[in-house]
C-alpha cells in the first residue's frame, strides 16, 4: 500500500508549474515571494532559481570602478577575439597581470560570440552561482524541515545572506566559495571522496582555492583531532604579525604562472592600497563584519563547551573540527588583508552551519540567548550586504510584467533609496 503522505500526484505537479509559470510571466517578483513560502516543492525551488538568474539578466553597471564593469569591457573585447586566439591565450593565464580565471575566461568567451550586451553575461553567472547557492542553503532547510524552529529559522535565513546573489559583481571568488561549500560539506560531514573533485574544480574559478583545498586534504587526512587544531587557532591569533615579513620571500618559491598571483596578493603597494580601502570604509561596515566574526567566535565555544551533549553525531564533531582548522587558517591569511579577509566569509559559513546543526535540537521553541544575543550582528551585517547589492539589484525587476527591465532605461535600487 502507498503512504499517502509520500505519494505525489503528477497532476499536482503539473498544476503547480502552470501556476507558477503564469505567476511569473505577470509578476516574477511575486511569484519569487510565493515560491519562497512554498519552497517545500520543487516546482517553487525552480521559481526561486529562475528569479536569481532574471536577477542576473537584468543586472545593474551603476559605475567604472567595479569588477563588472571590466567584466562588461572583457566581454566586448572578447568579442572581436578569434577562437585560435583565445586558446593561445590559456598558455598565459596564470602568468600575465590579468586577473582572471578558466570559469571567467570561458564564459566570457561563450556568451562574447552571441551577444556583447553584460545582461547575459551576468545571467550566466547567476545561473552557475545560484545553482551551488541554493543547493547549499537547501541542505540547513531540508533539516530544518525535520525539526523546525525559531533559532534554526533565524541561523538559516543569516547563513542565505552571508554571500547572496548580489556578489556576482565579483564573480570568481563568491562563486567559488558556494562550490567549495558544497562540496565541502560531503567530504566533511559523509566523507565522500567524490566531491574532492568539485571541491577542486572551485580553483578553475578562483585561483586562491588551491590554498582552502590543501587545508581540506589535510583535514580529510587527518580527521577530527581538535588537540591539533585548538593550538592552531590560538597560535594563529599571535603568529600572523610575525610571519608576515616573510609572505613576499615565500611567494617567489611558487615559480610558473602561479608566481604573478600571489605577488599581486603579497606586493607591499597592493598591502598597503588594501589598508587603505579598509580604512577608508564606513564605521558601520567595518564593525558589522567584525560583531559577526567575534560573535561566531564566542557562538563556537559556547556550543562546545555548554552543548557539548547534543554534539553526538560525526556530522556536527566533523564540522566543530574543520571550522577550527579553517579558522587557524584564516587568521594566518590576515597577514594579507585581501586574502585573509575574504577567506572569513567561509568560515562564517560553516561556523553558522555547525552552530544551526547542535541550535536546532534543543527541545525548547523559545529564541535560545545565544541567538539573542547574535541579532545585532546579523542584522547589521545582512543590513551591509543588502546596500551594497542593490547598487546593481534593477529596480523594475519588482514591477510586474516579465521582462521589463529589458526595454526600460536601467534604474539601479540604491538610485532610487539612497541617491
Amino acid at each position: 500500500m502507498i503512504n499517502s503522505l509520500s505519494y505525489i500526484n503528477p497532476l499536482d505537479s503539473i498544476n503547480r508549474t502552470r501556476h507558477y509559470l503564469i505567476l511569473f510571466i505577470l509578476w516574477p517578483f511575486v511569484a519569487f515571494a510565493c515560491a519562497l513560502t512554498d519552497y517545500n516543492h520543487k516546482e517553487a525551488r525552480r521559481v526561486v532559481y529562475f528569479f536569481l538568474v532574471y536577477y542576473g539578466l537584468s543586472f545593474v553597471i551603476i559605475g567604472t570602478g567595479v569588477d563588472a564593469y571590466r567584466s562588461m569591457l572583457r566581454l566586448q573585447e572578447y568579442s572581436q577575439l578569434p577562437f585560435r586566439e583565445f586558446l593561445e591565450s590559456f598558455n598565459n593565464i596564470y602568468s600575465s597581470n590579468e586577473t582572471m580565471d578558466f570559469y571567467e575566461m570561458f564564459i566570457s568567451f561563450v556568451v562574447s560570440r552571441v551577444s556583447t550586451k553584460h545582461n547575459l553575461l551576468f545571467g550566466a553567472y547567476a545561473a552557475v552561482f545560484g545553482f551551488f547557492y541554493l543547493k547549499s542553503v537547501e541542505l540547513l532547510f531540508d533539516r530544518f524541515k525535520e525539526r523546525p524552529g525559531i533559532n534554526a529559522f533565524v541561523l538559516m535565513l543569516f547563513f542565505a545572506m552571508i554571500i547572496p546573489i548580489t556578489t556576482i559583481n565579483g564573480v570568481r571568488f563568491y562563486t567559488a566559495v558556494w562550490i567549495f561549500f558544497y562540496g565541502a560539506i560531503h567530504v566533511i560531514c559523509y566523507r565522500n571522496p567524490k566531491y574532492l573533485l568539485l571541491v577542486m574544480s572551485s580553483v578553475l574559478v578562483h585561483w586562491s582555492f588551491l590554498s582552502a583545498s590543501a587545508i581540506l586534504m589535510a583535514y580529510y587526512f587527518i580527521g577530527n583531532k581538535n588537540y591539533i587544531y585548538l593550538p592552531l587557532v590560538i597560535a594563529s591569533f599571535i603568529l600572523p604579525q610575525l610571519i608576515s615579513p616573510y609572505i613576499q620571500v615565500l611567494s617567489l618559491r611558487f615559480g610558473g604562472g602561479l608566481q604573478s598571483r600571489v605577488e599581486m596578493y603579497t606586493n607591499e603597494y597592493v598591502l598597503e592600497a588594501t589598508q587603505q580601502e579598509v580604512q577608508q570604509l564606513a564605521w558601520f561596515m567595518q564593525i558589522g563584519y567584525d560583531l559577526v566574526y567575534y560573535y561566531l567566535l564566542i557562538a563556537l565555544a559556547v556550543v562546545s563547551i555548554f552543548y557539548r551533549k547534543l554534539i553526538d553525531r560525526v556530522m556536527e564533531k566533523s564540522i566543530l573540527s574543520f571550522s577550527l582548522l579553517f579558522l587557524a587558517f584564516v587568521n594566518f591569511g590576515k597577514s594579507i588583508p585581501s586574502f585573509g579577509n575574504r577567506f572569513q566569509s567561509l568560515f562564517f559559513m560553516f561556523a553558522t552551519y555547525f552552530v544551526f546543526l547542535v541550535l536546532q535540537k534543543l527541545p525548547s521553541q523559545k529564541m535560545n540567548i545565544l541567538v539573542w544575543l547574535g541579532l545585532f550582528p546579523m542584522l547589521l551585517y545582512t543590513a551591509i550586504v543588502l546596500r551594497q547589492g542593490s547598487e546593481s539589484i534593477n529596480a523594475w525587476m519588482f514591477m510586474p510584467c516579465i521582462g521589463l527591465p529589458f526595454i526600460l532605461p536601467s534604474l539601479s535600487l540604491a538610485e532610487i533609496l539612497f541617491y
